[in-house]
């Protein structure tokens, strides 16, 4: 990697990193306040309509959004023509959800929810307005520019719906929190970027876009369908507390795998696409990427799995108790979760996106097989079986980057086992300490990062190389010219 685009990458990261972990926190705490403020069924009626909206924002974004960072110089003219096209899409998908929330709302009968999806849904022409700025940004690796219009568009719509939570307004408290955070953020976007779209349409450029986009397009439509198909199937089994109980435990392990991982992953992939005809050079970033997030993730997963009961009682409290089990299991899933985007996206960045395609029926399709049959055992069954499934896709994305990157199945099993075997040894390490000592869990933390940290040098993992080698990167000044 040159210096220019490595301290390009670095600073991308540290910005990426930044604006992920100051809204995390921000999302977090918000989250806390209103997980006492409110039931466990307002967080259940939102998790049964986010189904429907994620797959709608699925598809406003097209694949365009990919297909613009993928391609190596977009013009203004495409710019423009995906931001109409987006447009139209968020009109006509909310003006649908508007005609069937009445027969959304009977599926899981609960009345509200038809008010509440035809409020919630206008968040999709909203979102359509900044889709390209974002874009944009991304593939100048302009991530501080990001990082300002999320946290503190997140900040000003936490506020107001902690607010609404305390006056009483229940469910709509979270239903606003989302629209008053797209709404800033289109406000702080136009600010920032003084970007705007021109009068000109091109369907060449749509045609030449929608090449690559469509099959990202298509893959991610029944990916984020049948992710979140449990929530359709806790919904509609189960009661609402059952669901907000769910998507609790779930948006905590969020935390973790999704938003940790993407932070590389949105910093990577335009720079995967720019080295997608050096597949040595790919190779090793992948390679690099791949052991740093198992390196950070794989720990916190172990600890978290540890500590599960003490963690969600301490932070919202007794009423959430019976979610602990669901976000253990979840926990478990997210030792694979953490390392899919890292492999997909390094097939996606070789233009591959029809292949990625091809390959979601059968992911996707075992996912769904799965939930149904798990089902019939409960929640536990529905959990299992989205565990397993988060297994297969990892395999998948793996044995493909193995065939088209060069890096194998087993070279990267290589790569992420000796990290596993430390962090379930220090897992088993804490969890006997525990049992003889009686550790509270603020200390079972710190003791869990000092054992994690001396047995990652006493086995001299590799990682150490590629931690020391991005400090190295983030601290080198540029020589000065003779």
């Amino acid at each position: 990697m040159g210096e220019g685009l490595g301290k390009q990458v670095i600073s991308g990261t540290l910005w990426a990193t930044a604006d992920r972990f100051i809204s995390m926190v921000v999302q977090f705490l918000t989250n806390l306040i209103l997980a006492r403020l409110l039931m466990p069924s307002d967080f259940g009626c939102i998790g049964m309509l986010t189904i429907f909206i994620l797959v709608s924002q699925t598809i406003i974004d097209g694949g365009f959004g990919s297909a613009l960072i993928q391609k190596k110089e977009p013009t203004q003219t495409d710019y423009s023509t995906i931001f109409y096209v987006n447009l139209l899409f968020s009109i006509t998908l909310y003006g649908l959800l508007f005609l069937f929330s009445p027969h959304i709302a009977a599926f899981y009968r609960m009345p509200i929810l038809n008010e509440v999806l035809r409020i919630w849904g206008i968040v999709l022409i909203i979102n359509s307005l900044v889709t390209i700025q974002n874009n944009r940004l991304r593939k100048l690796l302009a991530f501080k520019q990001i990082a300002v219009v999320n946290v503190s568009s997140y900040f000003i719509a936490a506020l107001i719906a902690i607010t609404m939570a305390v006056k009483g307004y229940g469910v709509w408290s979270l239903v606003f929190l989302q629209l008053i955070y797209s709404g800033v953020s289109v406000l702080f976007y136009g600010l920032y970027t003084r970007w705007h779209p021109s009068l000109c349409f091109s369907f060449q450029s749509l045609r030449t876009l929608f090449g690559f986009g469509s099959y990202i397009l298509f893959s991610n439509i029944l990916q984020e369908t049948c992710k979140n198909l449990q929530g359709l199937i806790i919904g509609r089994r189960f009661s609402s507390t059952e669901m907000g109980l769910y998507s609790q435990a779930k948006k905590l392990g969020d935390v973790v795998y999704y938003t940790l991982p993407n932070v590389l992953v949105q910093v990577m992939f335009p720079v995967y696409s720019r080295f997608q005809t050096e597949t040595e050079r790919l190779r090793e970033m992948v390679r690099m990427s791949v052991r740093v997030i198992s390196f950070i993730t794989f720990p916190l997963m172990m600890l978290l799995i540890e500590t599960a009961s003490s963690l969600i009682i301490l932070l919202y409290g007794d009423k959430w108790e019976a979610s602990v089990p669901y976000f253990q299991l979840l926990c478990v899933g997210g030792l694979f979760v953490c390392l899919q985007n890292i492999n997909y996206y390094a097939i996606a960045a070789l233009g591959k996106s029809r292949l990625l395609f091809g390959w979601s029926f059968y992911k996707w399709g075992m996912l769904l097989v799965l939930l149904l049959v798990g089902m019939h055992w409960g929640m536990y069954g529905i959990l299992c079986g989205m565990v397993v499934s988060e297994l297969n896709i990892y395999l998948v994305n793996a044995v493909l980057v193995s065939r088209y990157v060069s890096y194998s199945f087993w070279q990267q099993l290589l790569d992420i086992l000796p990290v596993f075997s430390v962090s379930l040894s220090t897992c088993g390490i804490i969890y006997l300490l525990g049992n003889l000592l009686h550790i509270y869990f603020p200390l079972q933390v710190i003791l869990f990062a000092l054992v994690y940290l001396s047995l990652v040098f006493l086995c001299r993992l590799r990682v150490r190389k590629d931690v020391y080698a991005i400090i190295q990167m983030l601290y080198k000044r540029p020589k000065k010219e003779e």
